[in-house]
Parts: C-alpha cells; structure tokens; sequence
C-alpha cells in the first residue's frame, strides 16, 4: 500500500479529480517533454471530466498549469468506449515537428496514471487491507496504529499531518468568515457562519454539538467551491467531513495539535485502504467513494482521538461507510455545491453518530460485517450503478433540477 504522502494532497477545489489530478497531470506532460518545445497544446476531456468539467473548473485549471502557452480545451462528451470514465488526452507539437500524444486516467483523490507508463509507485506498507495491518500488528506485538505509521512513513510523517491538519482549520476558519456567494449559476448562497451563530443559541450537548459540525463542514465545503486550495480528506468535494470533527475536539475536548494529528492518520489509514482496495472517485464508484470515504476517515480520526481501542475503530469505520453504500453521486449542473456541500455536513453528523456506535455498542458485540467486507460490497456497489449517476450530472438531482 502507498505512504499516506500520496492520499492527502493539498491543492485547489473543487474536485480534486477534475481540478488536483488535471493540473497534476499537466505537470507530468510538461516535465516529460517541455524540453522539445511544445506549440497547439490540445487537452481533450472525456467522460466525466468533459460531462461535468465546466462545472468543475477543469478549462480553467488546466490553462493555469500550461500558463505558458496558448492551449485549446475540448469538452468531448461521447463516454462509449472509455477504459475509465476520466480521461484526458494531451496533444501538441514538437520544434521539430513531431506530433505528441498522451492520455491519462484521473483516478480520484488527486491521482493519476499515464497509460503505457509501467513504473509503478513503490509501497510504503506491507499490507493492504485492514485485516492485513491486524495481522502485522498481532505478530509484532504492536497495539496502537500510529506505532505502525511511523515505522513505515518515518517521524518525518507528523510534521506532514500537522501541516496539513492546520491548515485544514485555516480553512474552517476563513470559510466562517467569507459571506461572498458561491461561483456559478446556482446562485448558492454561504450559511457557515449562521449556522455556528446558530448553534451558540443551546447551552447544551446535542443540537449544538449538530450545528457546530454541520457549520464547520459547510465552511470547509464552502471554500472548496470557491475554487480555493483544500487538503484531500480523502478528496476535494468530501474535503469538510474531517476537518469538521477534527476541529470540534480541538474546540470542545481541547485536544492539542500533537494528538490531533495522530488520530488525523489514524483515520487517513482507513480511506488509504478504500483507495487501494476499491476506489475514491465519484465518476468510478459514485459518492459513496467520496464522502462515505470521507465519514469512514472522520470516524476513525474521531474513535482514536478519543481513546478508543482498534476494534472500535474499525467498527466506527465500518458502521460510517456501510450506511453510505449506494450513495450516487448527482451534482447539479455539475457544480460541487448542490448536494455535496450539505452532503458533507450530514456526513460530519453521521461519523460522530459512528464513533457513538463504536464506543457504546462494539463493546456488547462483534459486528457481522468488517471493514474489509464493506469496502468490498462498496466496490460491487459502484460498479452496479449507472454512469449517469456518476458524477456525469446526467440523472438523480441534476436531472430533476434545472437552472435557467
């Protein structure tokens, strides 16, 4: 399995499929053959990058990355015959005269793969499921997860997490300050910010506690689709799940830094096996790889910053993704505001409802389904829906919505 370096990236929203990987993989061609001299630079969207990629700001990333040059963006929409449903092919050509091709897959997450290409990435870890980490953990006589990440990603790893960690609060903070409308046709307007003034009204757990994470992930949400930079938690459009709950143990439990950011990877482990063992992209798998990633994750980071033991872990992990399977992913206009900013906050709602579960009833029983086994029924699932219900807004919410 791949370092936790590769799962949590930084960069601009709103999807870290259309805009991270994009920009990613403009880099790649640029590095690959800049040197040759490149003119009528064409980049040529398929799938769901071209379905929803206007939404998305895909043109608009990708003319930043080659900012140097005069390039054409196609939004070529014919989907039959795609070997993975975001594809981007590069054209241009050389001094010489030599005519280049490339194509990419966007693979979620901010990962890509250039076909043809044979390197493969070397792995961090020696396993790749969950199960697999127990086992190692077992022979190793090893009880706390965070022993194992540091043995294999290095001290180095904390520093990483803590970075990325405040500047996912950063995030929540701005978003609660920036009452600017949210680009595009929607016309949606920013509620953080009443939403944790609403909060403040209950002195007591409970509502409050709601509307606290609900305003945090909305914030967070919020920015993404301000187009602004965001850690992928695991991805951009799922980015305000995390931070929410994350953020709240700092504000309620006051949690410092150091163990925030353990739990932090704790929880990134969980999304890191989702990613290695079925997918984190909308357009491959539907939301459910998306955001029920993200609640898997938030649960996790949750259930260990509060003490929790690694079967209750892995149940707050396994409960948040199990009633998320199915999830489709349906944005309107395919804009990464309607459902998706909402869609986070309830998710944020659920991982702690998660982290409840695992705390008070793991302890009564084992639970039937691992988490292995949801993220394989998880896998079945996305492959059963229809690609209209995979970030193509051509059915669910974006086909019942319409903006004039």
């Amino acid at each position: 399995m791949k370092s936790l370096r590769e799962l949590l990236l930084l960069g601009p929203g709103p999807s870290s499929s259309h805009t991270i990987a994009p920009y990613r993989i403009a880099k790649d061609f640029l590095f690959r053959h800049e040197r040759e001299g490149l003119s009528d630079i064409v980049v040529v969207l398929r799938g769901s990058l071209s379905l929803t990629g206007k939404g998305h700001r895909t043109d608009q990333v990708l003319k930043n990355a080659f900012q140097d040059y005069s390039i054409e963006v196609v939004f070529d929409q014919g989907t039959e015959h795609l070997k993975h449903p975001n594809t981007l092919v590069l054209k241009a050509k050389t001094k010489s005269g030599k005519e280049l091709e490339e194509t990419y897959y966007s693979l979620g997450g901010g990962a890509f793969r250039r076909v043809g290409d044979r390197k493969k990435t070397k792995d961090c870890y020696p396993f790749s499921t969950f199960d697999g980490m127990k086992e190692y953990m077992r022979k190793e006589n090893i009880e706390d997860p965070t022993i194992v990440i540091e043995r294999f990603e290095g001290k180095g790893i904390w520093d990483f997490s803590k970075n990325l960690l405040k500047h996912s609060f950063a995030t929540i903070e701005r978003g609660l300050q920036d009452s600017s409308l949210l680009p595009g046709p929607l016309k949606v307007q920013p509620v953080s910010a009443k939403i944790f003034k609403q909060a403040q009204k209950f002195p007591e757990e409970g509502e409050r506690l709601l509307l606290l994470l609900s305003s945090y992930a909305y914030a967070t949400s919020e920015e993404n689709a301000r187009g602004r930079e965001v850690v992928t938690a695991p991805t951009c459009g799922s980015s305000g799940v995390v931070p929410a709950l994350l953020y709240y143990g700092m504000q309620r439990e006051k949690r410092d830094i150091d163990s925030l950011s353990k739990a932090y990877l704790v929880g990134a482990m969980m999304a890191n096996f989702i990613k290695e063992n079925a997918s984190l992209s909308g357009a491959v798998l539907g939301c459910q790889a998306e955001i029920g990633s993200a609640c898997s994750f938030a649960a996790a980071s949750y259930s260990s910053l509060m003490g929790l033991c690694l079967h209750q872990i892995e149940y707050a992990s396994e409960v948040a993704m199990e009633h998320f399977l199915g999830l489709t992913c349906d944005p309107v206009d395919g804009y990464v505001q309607v459902p998706c900013i909402e869609r986070n906050a309830m998710a944020a709602v659920h991982a702690y409802t998660s982290y409840l579960f695992a705390k008070d009833i793991a302890p009564c029983r084992s639970n039937l389904v691992s988490f292995d086994n949801v993220v394989r029924a998880m896998k079945l699932t996305g492959k059963e829906l229809p690609s209209s219900l995979k970030e193509t807004s051509l059915g669910g919410l974006a086909k019942v919505i319409h903006i004039c």
